[in-house]
């Protein structure tokens, strides 16, 4: 086959861009934007060059054969036993001028499976499938496809897991929405999400993070200096920002009742308020200033109240005074806007004497946040730890703040000189006459669109002499981080690597364990989970059960189910239960909404609490509400949609596509409206074309036919008794969801290989090849091994030489 090879000779990604000297020129101009783009322009040109396009795709490991990776490798008879069965059932249609499909075997078996492997898969899959030859032909024995089957999937798959095995190659990428807005999180101890608005991220494999998708479109760039801007203006607060000195005039104040005498002023005959909103960026005490005077009438002087949001913050007597000192009053001031008022209080008229109490408000000043410069420090103390003072200077405090950010957003060590580059934006912009930290924020902001900190760039720190490249120990820690937690490597894991101790398996284990009791590794359910599990899924107009036929069904409710299967999937991990748990799991996680759906009594509110499962029908991931409701149409379960999912997800065993002119089942329904669901179903599959996979995907979702579309409990559809009886393939017999559970349940090794490829793929960022069968079954077996305990599964990705190492060059 052909290998994706990344050529030792190719530039770095840094060194095709703009000098950074060039870079600072640009940027502390007003092209600050053009510049930024080119950067990321010419990192993404860069990843190109590196990543030489997407690959093909072996996913051939996603259907594991009868022979084990480097087990004993049968011999086959092919002259005597294998070619016959091919002229016998295959060569008549497949062969010719004009064969059918445009498929000759006889030029292919002539030039070798090799030369042909994304052909002889497909074939592979439809042999096994039972899809070849048609129906409507004469078909091999069981035994005769079984042998081919067994011949093919040793041609196409067998590697010898005693010699160097490729340990294959993953494509540079960028960061997804998700890595980006974790990554942010934790450099700068901000959490909002600036990528939200970039363009959504597309999906390989069943997974957002995959290097061969994750493209730079155009928009994405601008996406970037977009984001790079809010997310400075974020994490260092500058002098300029944070000092408010703001002036309010007297008919800027609110009040009907009241009137402008000039200059500004405005005067409260009677009692009442003026009321201002004001908005304040940062939360923090601020002084508020009023200038007022008063008409004096009787024996007491005005009074005048500041009010903040309707309660009274302190009183004043005004006396007839103008341009007075002022009246005083802290304002503790949340982020955002707040209603300011002054108050006219004790207002008084003297009829016969014609004397009149009035008050006249000028203006209100506000200052603040009071204590500014240690607010300034608190502020910006993840970022801006040092500030120039009489002992640093301004390049030291500069070059030490941004020596520990590069370290971690570039996920590898940064040496002087790139240090200095960077802290040369921060003296231009002192140079100008602006703030330190309005330096910072510039050179902040070159970190953020540098191509070493958007793009996943490994390095290696030795080539073996199969061509095989083992991961320097910060690209390690990089695929650590990401893998488990979708974020950059902190301090500790940085440390590790740069002491070498994850080159030890003691190494490793200690920050895997580590990694996974931090609250970080909840990614691990929001982006491995949820998409493997197609949680996204029901979050989408995709799944939107009918109103008529469901009107309990609501948003609130879908996001219960979904926090359902989270909490499920997070217990897991917390207490390292064993993977098998997801199976068959007797207990789950509900509030007072779910509990109605489960008929269990005794639960209230919104709260979620831990319920154990005394149903025999309920039990582990499949009986739980989010998936029956996204293996669902709007108005009706779907046996083939859960059975798919069931083989698809659990065992691994993807279907093919539906042959493109096989009538769909919705065809079959509006011919037999009142047929029972299982009676329409073997219509349906009386067709040829539709026999192979639906007599696996329907007897599965037969057994679950109990389950409503929203995952209720029921007897009856409609008039007609439900009938989960069925029979799988394999000659098993079963009724019900707990009896397809227990079947599930025993099929615990292809469920186990199942999530390790998936959770490898996830890890990895890239499909998984047949070669790499070998680390697949040395997980797994560690993996039984370790009671199925999740972190077992974990330590066994992160120890697999795919994980560790990288192909280097072509073989």
């Amino acid at each position: 086959m052909s290998y994706r090879s990344m050529p030792n000779d190719v530039p770095r990604a840094d060194s095709l861009c703009p000098t950074n000297d060039s870079f600072r020129h640009r940027a502390t101009s007003a092209s600050w934007r053009m510049a930024g783009s080119l950067a990321v322009l010419c990192g993404a040109a860069a990843i190109v060059a590196l990543t030489g396009g997407p690959s093909d795709r072996l996913a051939a490991a996603a259907a594991p054969g009868p022979v084990a990776a480097g087990g004993t490798r049968p011999t086959f008879d092919v002259k005597g036993q294998i070619l016959p069965l091919f002229e016998k059932y295959c060569v008549d249609c497949h062969s010719g001028t004009d064969p059918e499909a445009g498929l000759d075997l006889k030029l292919m078996l002539d030039g070798g499976i090799a030369k042909h492997r994304k052909t002889w898969e497909k074939a592979f899959a439809l042999v096994r499938l039972e899809n070849m030859p048609p129906a409507d032909s004469e078909q091999p024995t069981k035994a005769e496809r079984e042998l081919l089957s067994r011949w093919m999937d040793d041609s196409l798959f067998y590697v010898d897991c005693k010699k160097p095995v490729d340990p294959g190659r993953v494509t540079v990428r960028r960061l997804n929405r998700a890595e980006y807005n974790n990554a942010i999180r934790d450099l700068m101890g901000i959490d909002f999400e600036p990528a939200k608005d970039f363009p959504l991220d597309d999906v390989g494999y069943g997974f957002d993070n995959i290097g061969d998708v994750l493209t730079v479109p155009p928009l994405l760039i601008e996406k970037y200096l977009d984001a790079s801007e809010q997310v400075v203006s974020r994490a260092i607060v500058t002098p300029e920002s944070l000092m408010v000195t703001r002036t309010i005039r007297g008919t800027e104040f609110i009040n009907d009742k009241s009137r402008e005498v000039g200059d500004g002023t405005r005067i409260l005959t009677s009692n009442g308020e003026l009321i201002v909103p004001v908005k304040v960026d940062f939360e923090g005490k601020y002084t508020a200033t009023i200038a007022a005077y008063a008409d004096k009438a009787g024996d007491d002087p005005a009074k005048m109240e500041l009010r903040q949001d309707g309660k009274v913050l302190k009183e004043f007597e005004v006396r007839r005074r103008m341009n007075g000192p002022g009246f005083t009053c802290d304002v503790d001031l949340p982020a955002g806007e707040s209603k300011l008022a002054v108050a006219f209080t004790n207002d008084f008229y003297d009829a016969e004497k014609k004397l009149d109490r009035n008050l006249y408000v000028q203006s209100l000043t506000l200052k603040g946040p009071v204590g500014a410069e240690e607010e300034l420090k608190k502020r910006n103390a993840q970022v801006v730890r040092v500030t120039p003072d009489a002992k640093t200077s301004q390049d030291v405090a500069a070059r030490v703040n941004l020596q520990s950010l590069m370290r971690r957003a570039f996920r590898r060590p940064v040496s002087s000189d790139e240090v200095g580059k960077y802290a040369k934006f921060v003296a231009l912009a002192t140079k100008k006459g602006q703030s330190f930290e309005r330096g910072m924020q510039v050179a902040l902001q070159a970190v953020l669109v540098s191509p070493d900190f958007l793009f996943r760039v490994e390095n290696i720190r030795e080539t073996d002499a199969y061509g095989r490249g083992i991961l320097d120990d910060y690209s390690l820690a990089s695929r650590m981080s990401f893998f488990l937690w979708a974020s950059v490597p902190d301090d500790e894991l940085m440390r590790a690597a740069g002491a070498e101790e994850l080159r030890t398996e003691r190494g490793l284990a200690k920050q895997v364990t580590r990694m996974l009791a931090d609250k970080r590794s909840a990614s691990l359910i929001k982006n491995f989970a949820e998409q493997w599990l197609a949680l996204r899924k029901l979050r989408t107009e995709d799944v939107m059960p009918s109103k008529d036929q469901f009107p309990e069904f609501n948003e609130q409710l879908r996001e219960d189910m979904i926090r359902e299967t989270e909490m499920f999937f997070e217990e897991m991990i917390r207490s390292d239960r064993s993977i098998l748990t997801l199976i068959d799991g007797k207990y789950t996680f509900i509030n007072e909404s779910l509990a109605k759906i489960y008929g269990i009594e005794g639960v209230k509110g919104n709260d979620f609490q831990r319920v154990e499962l005394k149903d025999a029908n309920r039990g582990g991931i499949l009986t739980q509400p989010a998936i029956l409701t996204l293996t669902s149409y709007p108005t009706r379960t779907s046996p083939v949609k859960r059975g798919q999912w069931v083989l698809e997800t659990l065992l691994g065993d993807e279907p093919p596509e539906p042959p493109p002119v096989v009538p769909g089942l919705e065809e079959t329904t509006k011919a037999n409206p009142n047929l029972p669901m299982r009676a329409q179903l073997e219509l349906h599959r009386a067709d040829p074309g539709c026999k192979a996979c639906h007599k696996v995907m329907d007897e599965i979702g037969f057994g679950m036919e109990n389950f409503d579309a929203i995952g209720r409990w029921r007897v009856k559809d409609g008039p007609n008794e439900i009938d989960a009886r069925a029979q799988l393939p394999s000659g098993e017999h079963f009724s019900g969801p707990g009896e397809l559970v227990s079947i599930l349940r025993a099929r615990e090794d292809e469920f186990r290989h199942c999530m390790t490829e998936k959770l490898l793929t996830y890890a990895l960022g890239r499909g998984i090849e047949y070669y790499d069968r070998c680390a697949i079954d040395a997980i797994t077996k560690r993996l039984k091994e370790n009671g199925s305990r999740f972190s077992a599964l974990v330590l066994g990705i992160v120890q697999s030489e795919p994980f560790r190492m990288t192909r280097q060059a072509d073989r």
